[in-house]
Order: C-alpha cells, then sequence, then structure tokens
C-alpha cells in the first residue's frame, strides 16, 4: 500500500509530492525523512499509546496532535514505514472538550487480545478509556469511549499502560504534582471489568518526588527485558528522567537505587517519551520521545517524534543504554556509502570538510583519541557560516550520528543526545570532522538515508 521512495539523495531532495505521499523535501529543507511527522502537517507534541498488535502483526503510534489536542494515529509493519490513519480520538464528550491529553496504550494477555487506550483530560482530572470500534480491523481504524468513562477521578495526567500483577491484578500509575501514584482495579479479571467506572482505587505513591522537584508528567513504570527483578520509574521534568530500583508488588511501591535522578537524552527537549514491550521476536523495550522543537520558517509542521530507540540495562547495572531501532539500517543506501579511516580534524575550532554530502544520513565511527580531547561532526553544512555541530562525550569510543534534515540524534556508548538545528540553504549538504588536537577517528562510515516509506492516501 506505501509507495516506494527513491535511494539516491539527489532523487529524494528533488522529489515533490505524490497521490499518497505528500512529503516535498526541495520545497521544506528542514523537514525530516525518517523522523515520523504526521499529515495533515500541523501541531504534534507527546507520543501517547505506542503498541504492538499480536493479532494483525502490527505497531500503533498516537500522539497529541492538533489544538485543542487530539490523538492522531499511524501504522507500521516495521517500525519503520508508515500508514497515516484518520484521527483516533476526537474531543467528542464532555471530560474530553479541553483536549484528548496524554496516556498509553495495552494489548492485555486474554484470549482476544483485547486493546485499551487508556487517557487523561485537559484539567487534570479525569481518567478514561477507549477501544478499537472493530478489533478484527488489522489498522484498527475506529475508536469507541465507552459509556463507563470516566473510569476514574484524580488530580493527576498521563496514565500509564494497564500492568497486572503476578496474582492477576490490574493497575495503571499515572503522575501527579506529588509523583507517581498508583491506582488498582477491585476485582477486576476481564477487560470489560477494567473498563467500567467506579472499580478503580488509588492505593498509594509508586513514587513520591524528590524536595524541590516539579509535576511528574508522563510517568512510565516497567521491568527491564533482561533483568525482571530491576524497574523503572521515569518521569518528565526539564527532561526525561528516571530512577531504576525495586518495585514492592504487594504495596504497589517503587524504590530507588539512587537518590540522583538520570535523563534518558542530555537535551531537555527530549520530552514525555513513552515506551512499550515489543514482543514479535524476542521481547524489547521500545522507546519513543517528542522532541520539542519550534515551527521552521516557511514549514507547516511542529515537533517531531524521536527515532525509536532500544533499551537495555547498561554494562555496570546502574544506568539504562539505548541504541537506535535496528530496523532503521533498511533505510540505509547500497550505492552511496563513503568510508574513511585515520581521520584527525584540524584542532583549531575549524573543520576538516569530508568527500561525503547529504542531509540525510547515517555515520557509524570509533574514535582513538588522547585523554580530555573533544571529538565531534559538523553537518549540515554549506561550507561556510551555516552549520550543527555535535560533540561526542568525553571518552567516547563508538558513536552512531543520524542526521535528519532539521534533527540530528547522536549515541554514544549507550547515552544519547538530540540535537535541533536548522537549514535555510540548499547547499548545506556538506559534512566534516572537529574537534581537539589530538582527536583521531580510527574509523568512520557515511550512508546516505532514504525517507522512510509514507502512504498518506488516508487522509489526502
Amino acid at each position: 500500500r506505501m509507495l516506494k521512495v527513491g535511494v539516491l539523495l539527489t532523487a529524494v531532495l528533488s522529489a515533490s509530492a505524490t497521490a499518497t505521499d505528500p512529503r516535498d523535501f526541495a520545497a521544506d529543507l528542514n523537514l525530516p525523512g525518517f523522523h515520523f511527522v504526521p499529515y495533515p502537517f500541523d501541531w504534534q507534541n507527546d507520543p501517547n499509546g505506542p503498541l504492538y498488535d499480536p493479532v494483525h502483526d502490527k505497531y500503533h503510534l498516537f500522539y497529541q496532535y492538533q489544538t485543542p489536542r487530539l490523538w492522531g494515529h499511524a501504522v507500521s509493519d516495521d517500525l519503520v514505514n508508515w500508514v497515516q490513519m484518520p484521527v483516533a480520538l476526537n474531543n467528542d464528550e464532555w471530560y474530553d472538550k479541553g483536549g484528548v491529553f496524554s496516556g498509553s496504550g495495552t494489548v492485555l494477555d486474554d484470549e482476544e487480545k483485547s486493546v485499551i487506550l487508556t487517557i487523561s483530560s485537559s484539567d487534570n482530572t479525569e481518567i478514561f478509556v477507549a477501544i478499537p470500534k472493530d478489533r478484527s480491523d488489522p489498522y484498527l481504524t475506529e475508536w469507541v469511549l465507552p459509556d463507563s468513562n470516566p473510569i476514574y477521578t484524580t488530580n493527576a495526567r498521563d496514565p500509564t499502560e494497564i500492568m497486572k500483577t503476578s496474582d492477576g491484578r490490574y493497575r495503571i500509575a499515572d503522575g501527579t504534582s506529588d509523583g507517581t501514584e498508583m491506582w488498582e482495579c477491585d476485582g477486576c479479571s476481564t477487560a470489560d471489568d477494567i473498563i467500567s467506572g467506579g472499580r478503580w482505587k488509588k492505593i498509594g505513591m509508586y513514587m513520591p518526588k524528590l524536595d524541590g522537584q516539579g509535576y511528574w508528567e508522563c510517568p512510565d513504570t516497567f521491568p527491564l527485558v533482561e533483568d525482571p527483578n530491576t524497574w523503572v520509574s521515569k518521569f518528565s521534568m526539564n527532561g526525561d528522567r528516571y530512577y531504576l530500583g525495586t518495585y514492592n508488588e504487594t504495596t504497589g511501591e517503587f524504590t530507588p537505587n539512587d537518590v540522583e535522578d538520570r535523563m534518558y537524552d542530555s537535551n531537555s527537549a527530549f520530552y514525555a517519551s513513552k515506551t512499550f514491550l515489543d514482543t514479535r521476536d524476542d521481547p524489547r523495550r521500545v522507546l519513543w520521545g517528542w522532541l520539542i522543537s519550534g515551527k521552521p520558517e516557511g514549514s507547516e509542521w511542529t515537533g517531531l517524534q524521536s527515532l525509536p530507540r532500544v533499551l537495555s540495562k547498561s554494562a555496570d547495572g546502574k544506568s539504562i543504554s539505548m541504541a537506535p531501532l535496528p530496523e532503521l539500517a533498511s533505510l540505509r543506501s547500497a550505492d552511496k556509502v563513503s568510508t574513511y579511516t585515520n581521520l584527525s580534524p584540524p584542532g583549531d575550532g575549524s573543520a576538516k570538510e569530508l568527500d561525503f554530502t547529504g542531509r540525510m544520513f547515517d555515520v557509524e565511527a570509533t574514535l582513538s583519541s588522547s585523554p580530555g580531547a573533544a571529538c565531534g561532526l559538523r553537518v549540515l553544512w554549506d561550507g561556510a557560516d551555516e552549520f550543527t555541530d555535535v560533540t561526542f562525550p568525553s571518552g567516547a569510543v563508538s558513536v552512531r550520528v543520524l542526521v535528519d534534515s532539521s534533527v540530528v540524534e547522536v549515541f554514544s556508548d549507550g547515552s544519547a543526545t538530540t540535537t535541533i538545528g536548522r537549514v535555510t540553504k540548499k547547499e548545506s549538504v556538506k559534512l566534516g570532522v572537529v574537534g581537539d588536537e589530538g582527536c583521531v577517528f580510527e574509523a568512520l562510515t557515511a550512508w546516505e538515508m532514504s525517507p522512510y516509506k509514507f502512504d498518506a492516501s488516508n487522509v489526502m
């Protein structure tokens, strides 16, 4: 159903909108090609309810869309290429008139693999749910709000996915001004029980906030795949922050290992993230995040989704490591790839230009530098004064840089940093290396990236 997109950058950048793909990368130099941007172009922010549907073998991504907020919806076979769906949730009821705010998606382990979206109201009061109108529809196109909504009221927002305890109890966590609270469905054993009103009871705090912290938005609570005894308490406050620790299933309480929180991404513009457990093959925890960005001049869109990232426990067990989704490599060009060895920047703040050009590309590099010597890349460069510099953490050995027009994501030995740039010149396609004296790129490979295949015919 999806349009094939040309491989070479020259073809991509000269391509205009088609009958099924409305993107025009020549007209909008800042429009990303492999970061998800919905159509019709408009405002988007938090990722909501990402999930894998094992019944139809498809991935779903919902997101905050337009103003007042609605839930946009896209479907994928591989988390790389996307089909744009119509809006999933409109503000049609008394409890969502101000906007359909953030939440999560759950696939239950019942026989039907029931799908339930958990959602919050704009006034941080009502928590409500949505279910597919037709579970047999592979794209889960239409959604309904049960008459039992809201399922509970509280001074909170951004409910998590529905968690099931080892003895069969169902729970939801949500974000408050005091931290992350926990609710439980009293005597619930079926999907119908879960979506019925009046059965949800607050059982306490999953984790109270620490002194001096603000409102905990967009909480996420889950065990690590490779170590189910280690749980995560994530919240959004000046960036996306998390603790590792232990979870007492009896009380519903989380105990952190450390008093200092850590960040998913060193840039606080990575925000309101949401994970889901991908069970298609070997289980993995996949993360989406909102990349906060203003509306580029001349563009019709504002905000974008990060690349999907795979989370794992770090080698020392003290933090989370993340890497870009492996399937993204399918967008690499087999025809335009350049490899370099033993590269050293001038060391005076200028860049050494390479003979690779592109506005959408993927770089993998191995560094072998003197202690304390900074290394980085100059991307989206016109050869003069328009460029974006990315600097790697001190001591970095293995780095991955994905450049996608106005957004750059850097992965370095398990850490992540996002940079939002701007492109005003079509000549801003040069690549160079920058850094201090003693910085050495032992090996560097750059691949041109194709945009993902995008079928927006449902809304065109």
